[in-house]
């Protein structure tokens, strides 16, 4: 606490004349609001105490920030990367599609192509069959059949405005009975191929004056037949001749 202005008034006066003591006390007086007091001074410290915390806490922050601006940097570095290897990885598949496409095209070129060969050569093994045919059924039907054969070719009928072909055109005679006999030359005989002819070849007989004249068998002439086509073609009254010779 600041000494009373009395008090150090009384403190000059034993040294200093009354007057200038007076002068004194009230000069001392007005300048101790001048200086700063221990108490003062102890709250300064505390402040700037404090403000030190706070600016290390601010610095640690910052910090901190900016580690994490530099992980999220590291992020989308890696982010980009992946992206571009994302494009890479799109452009390559692009070009294996492209690729692909354009081995399926050729494929489908050669495909194309050998299915002409197939065709042809189809045609080809079909004639020869044909041929083959011609050359072996009244053979087998001379030895089995007895039939004494007087025309073997192929044929082509008309019912009304529809040409048919037939692959095996027999004439004969068995017992001097006349007999025609109407084939079917297939490399594989099926079900549906035997139903489709005896159809046809029912026709034929009933409406064909060449044939209606005569007794019709039909016949089928192949490699093979399925159990089915056999079965058809026995329930039918029909007969199959095998490439090897044997009769059914």
């Amino acid at each position: 606490m600041a000494t009373e202005p009395t008090t150090m008034r009384r403190k000059l006066e034993t040294v200093f004349p009354s007057p200038q003591a007076a002068v004194l006390a009230e000069v001392i007086t007005e300048s101790a609001g001048m200086f700063v007091t221990a108490s003062d001074f102890q709250e300064l410290k505390q402040i700037v105490g404090q403000l030190a915390q706070a600016q290390a806490r601010t610095e640690q922050r910052v910090e901190e920030l900016a580690q994490a601006q530099a992980r999220t940097e590291q992020r989308v570095e890696e982010l980009a990367q992946a992206q571009a290897r994302t494009e890479q990885r799109v452009e390559e598949l692009a070009q294996a599609q492209a690729r692909t496409e354009k081995n399926l095209e050729n494929v489908s070129r050669e495909l194309r192509a050998l299915a002409r060969q197939v065709g042809g050569l189809s045609e080809a093994l079909g004639g020869s069959l044909e041929s083959f045919a011609i050359d072996l059924v009244p053979e087998i039907l001379e030895k089995h059949w007895h039939l004494k054969v007087e025309e073997v070719s192929q044929a082509e009928f008309t019912i009304g405005k529809k040409r048919i072909e037939v692959d095996l055109f027999i004439k004969g005679k068995i017992r001097n009975k006349p007999i025609v006999v109407l084939g079917e030359v297939k490399s594989n005989i099926t079900e549906s191929e035997v139903k489709k002819f005896l159809h046809l070849a029912q026709q034929l007989c009933r409406k064909v004056p060449e044939l209606t004249q005569n007794t019709c068998r039909l016949l089928f002439f192949g490699y093979r037949a399925n159990s089915e086509a056999r079965q058809l073609i026995q329930e039918n009254g029909a007969y199959m001749v095998f490439s090897h010779g044997r009769l059914l």
